[in-house]
């Protein structure tokens, strides 16, 4: 390659770790319309596996609001090793590690998952853009404070979300 193709190569990269860390920082801050933002709303698709798959961003969106925006819940992702792949102009691919902290203060639990994303991204007239993204979750970890202490409510590969009584499983 050129080195003009090498030095778009590098932006692009960069834009596409920009948009994915607004897209976390979107999720933990509740930010909708700014995950919206994210991505090509009119040809996407997201699979976060046991939450569900989604085609329509409102149904994600209310998907999302029911399970994440309490103010309760204080949430954390952590994007590591991204893997990014350009494809041509106008594509690219990309996979990144991913560790979730969800501390509830209500009912006092929390929740550490990891796992990885596989994204496809499109660049448009208005940048980079999220066409596809599917999330494998690789381990959970649920915590339960009681006046007994910190007790492990689900340890493993298994699916399961932070509420009422012990995590779903």
């Amino acid at each position: 390659m050129e080195l003009e193709q090498r030095i778009q190569c590098l932006e692009d990269i960069e834009a596409i770790k920009q948009l994915k860390a607004r897209w976390w920082f979107c999720c933990d801050t509740r930010d909708t319309a700014g995950m919206r933002a994210c991505f090509d709303e009119d040809n996407f698709e997201i699979d976060f596996g046991f939450i569900g798959r989604f085609t329509d961003m409102t149904a994600f969106i209310g998907v999302f609001e029911s399970l994440a925006c309490h103010p309760t819940h204080i949430d954390m992702h952590h994007g590591l090793a991204p893997e990014i792949t350009i494809k041509d102009a106008n594509t690219a691919e990309g996979r990144w590690r991913m560790r979730f902290q969800l501390l509830e203060t209500h009912l006092k639990q929390v929740q550490l998952m990891s796992g990885y994303y596989e994204d496809q991204y499109v660049k448009l007239e208005t940048g980079w853009k999220m066409r596809r993204s599917k999330y494998t979750l690789m381990s959970n970890l649920h915590l339960q404070n009681s006046d007994a202490g910190l007790s492990v409510a689900q340890i493993g590969a298994g699916p399961g979300l932070v509420g009422e009584g012990n995590a779903a499983r």
